[in-house]
């Protein structure tokens, strides 16, 4: 457990090291596409349920499985902010079996590892309530699949008799439930931290029972197998960009006017929120300005309204006439006549930064003024 423990420690260090202004850059970003992972922690056993078929007695008993170190690995796929899921394996090698049926006067203990493949599907609260958690990403999640659980020799004392039985393989159904925290080193790796309650199924011992060198094959041993682990971890997600922090919006400076009277044109730009249609402080700053220059010679306004390339077309369409509808709101509150005044929404169309589909570059999510 020195192993596990010292992981944790080394990743607490790291993540505490992170700048808090990057991790603020991180507060509402979620990576999409595929990931692979990589955990290591320690499984701890409970009280467990068996039945022992052996000459001196028959019946159910309790016994208990042991402590051991357990590694992970897995690879998984984002479908969307607040859904994600993965194929993972995780290896149980030093599991232990302990139990003494007091009716038949028997005890048995054994060794076990225990091969566990699972299909999970994983809640990411960050993805229903994007900034609240800042850099954090807690999560819930569970899966089921089958678990390989193979024992060792078994030793047996049967009514004062030490005996042996055969070790033995056997494939469970099996089943896990999560809850954990991710924290965003960079836009594409993630640290892992969490809680998994493994169901493994079952283990059963060999057939064959010896005996005052006597051989009998008769069942022998089954035990139900549970633990609790604690597994500390690495998500990379594969082709996200690091975006770059978005820069502060500010007014595009005014055109120089030329000398002879000629139709001139001026840009400005405003920048939202993540899935917001409402202005920034920054972002009315702009409006203002624009506002201002167009009481200074400008005929026409046009509004031109985009988002990022995450989401659904058509939802996306809908907001980035959102975005324009609040800017031309703004305006005409400044002081700019309604009738002068054009919107389109343009949607993913022409991203200001070119980047893969569903990737959230905060440069995208825009209105661009042109008066």
């Amino acid at each position: 457990m020195s192993l596990v423990r010292n992981v944790m420690i080394g990743a607490g260090l790291v993540a505490l090291t992170a700048s808090s202004g990057y991790a603020q850059d991180m507060a509402s970003w979620l990576p999409y596409g595929v990931y692979v992972r990589g955990d290591v922690g320690g499984a701890i056993g409970v009280d467990t349920t068996a039945k022992s078929t052996l000459p001196g007695g028959t019946g159910k008993f309790k016994g208990h499985t042991g402590n051991s170190v357990i590694f992970g690995a897995g690879i998984g796929y984002r479908i969307n902010p607040m859904f994600r899921t993965d194929l993972t394996v995780d290896y149980m090698p030093s599991l232990q079996f302990k139990g003494f049926n007091a009716t038949a006067g028997s005890g048995s203990k054994g060794d076990i590892n225990s091969l566990v493949g699972l299909a999970n599907g994983y809640f990411d609260l960050a993805g229903v309530l994007p900034g609240v958690f800042g850099p954090f990403q807690p999560y819930i999640g569970g899966g089921i699949g089958l678990a390989r659980n193979v024992l060792a020799t078994q030793a047996l004392n049967t009514a004062g008799v030490g005996s042996t039985l055969s070790g033995g393989e056997h494939t469970s159904f099996a089943w896990d439930a999560t809850a954990g925290v991710g924290y965003a080193l960079t836009q594409n790796l993630t640290l892992d931290l969490a809680y998994k309650y493994i169901d493994a199924g079952s283990m059963r011992s060999g057939t064959r029972f010896v005996s005052n060198g006597a051989a009998t094959t008769v069942p022998s041993l089954k035990a139900d197998l549970q633990a609790h682990t604690v597994m500390v971890g690495l998500r990379y997600t594969f082709g996200v960009p690091v975006a770059p922090p978005a820069p502060a919006p500010v007014a595009a400076p005014p055109a120089p006017r030329p000398a002879a009277v000629q139709p001139t044109t001026q840009n400005f730009i405003v920048f939202f929120e993540f899935d917001k249609a409402t202005l920034t402080p920054d972002g009315q700053k702009v409006v203002d300005a624009a506002a201002s220059a167009f009481k200074n010679g400008k005929t026409s306004v046009s509004l031109t309204g985009y988002t990022d390339l995450s989401g659904t077309a058509q939802y996306n369409l809908r907001l980035s006439q959102k975005r324009a509808e609040a800017v031309r709101s703004a305006l005409i509150k400044d002081g700019v006549a309604a009738n002068v005044i054009t919107t389109a929404a343009r949607g993913k169309e022409n991203p200001r930064v070119p980047t893969a589909d569903g990737v959230r570059e905060p440069q995208n999510r825009r209105v661009e003024i042109v008066m």
